[in-house]
């Protein structure tokens, strides 16, 4: 999300703030209410201190989080890289120490703070990494009716997509019915995979990824991740999808509409 370096890739999120309170009556009584709501949901915003001047973030009902940064048109969010890791919410704050920018090969260690309110669907923080310091905020994506409660369906993003990754090489990804996934770059990576609705019922995607031999960046390797597809004004759908290999280190990404 913010020392921008267009390689093989990355997504970005979360959280910070307040919540509790103390009311006294009759004397010595005193009750401390708390909130239990997350920072689960999906998020869309703006950025600063970075390159990129838009983000779109996914935190998950484990607590994981991916965001994904880039610009944003009228027609496409254009993906430039992602940040991955897990976090914690606690009272309208949400921290992470475990956050990775894939916009960097391999990986940059960084940490997030955000706060967040779970009735309103907003978000506002900061992201650290490589030194830098990038400021987000935002709330539900703007244009769309996507609804993460609703449980994900094969058939939003069942067919042939034509998407680009970070690095600007063009992916045909074709998703069968049944979610197998096959696919090929530009510069001859192919690479084989499944998409299945999550587990949680949410409107999320898990991906999982396995690529050939060269020029695949991650030749013979598995890498997993998440997939989000959304109806954008005109009647298009949005499709982002980000992955992580096993060790943390590298990532990949495609983004598109049709």
């Amino acid at each position: 999300m913010f020392n921008l370096k267009r390689q093989f890739l990355a997504v970005s999120l979360l959280a910070c703030s307040l919540l509790a309170g103390c009311g006294g009556g009759g004397g010595s009584s005193t009750t401390t209410t708390t909130s239990t709501a997350t920072a689960e949901g999906v998020y869309g915003g703006t950025l600063s201190g970075s390159t990129s001047t838009a983000f779109e973030a996914l935190v998950l009902e484990n607590g994981d989080i991916w965001s994904l940064y880039g610009t944003q048109t009228a027609s496409v969010f254009s993906v430039a890289g992602f940040i991955q890791g897990a976090g914690t919410s606690n009272n309208g704050s949400f921290t992470s120490s475990t956050t990775k920018d894939f916009g960097f090969a391999p990986a940059v260690a960084g940490s997030l703070n955000a706060s967040y309110d779970a009735t309103a669907k907003t978000i506002a923080g900061t992201f650290s990494a490589g030194g830098q310091v990038a400021t987000f905020a935002g709330g539900p994506i703007a244009g769309s009716s996507y609804d993460y409660s609703t449980p994900a369906s094969l058939t939003t993003v069942a067919g042939l997509w034509s998407t680009t990754s970070a690095t600007g090489e063009t992916i045909t990804i074709d998703v069968a019915a049944n979610g197998a996934l096959t696919a090929a770059t530009s510069s001859g990576c192919n690479f084989t995979g499944t998409v299945t609705p999550r587990p949680s019922g949410k409107n999320v995607f898990n991906v999982s990824l396995t690529f050939g031999v060269a020029p695949c960046a991650l030749a013979g390797q598995t890498a997993t991740g998440i997939a989000l597809a959304y109806p954008l004004a005109g009647g298009l759908t949005q499709l982002l999808v980000a992955v992580v290999d096993g060790t943390r280190s590298y990532g990949a990404l495609a983004f598109g509409t049709r």
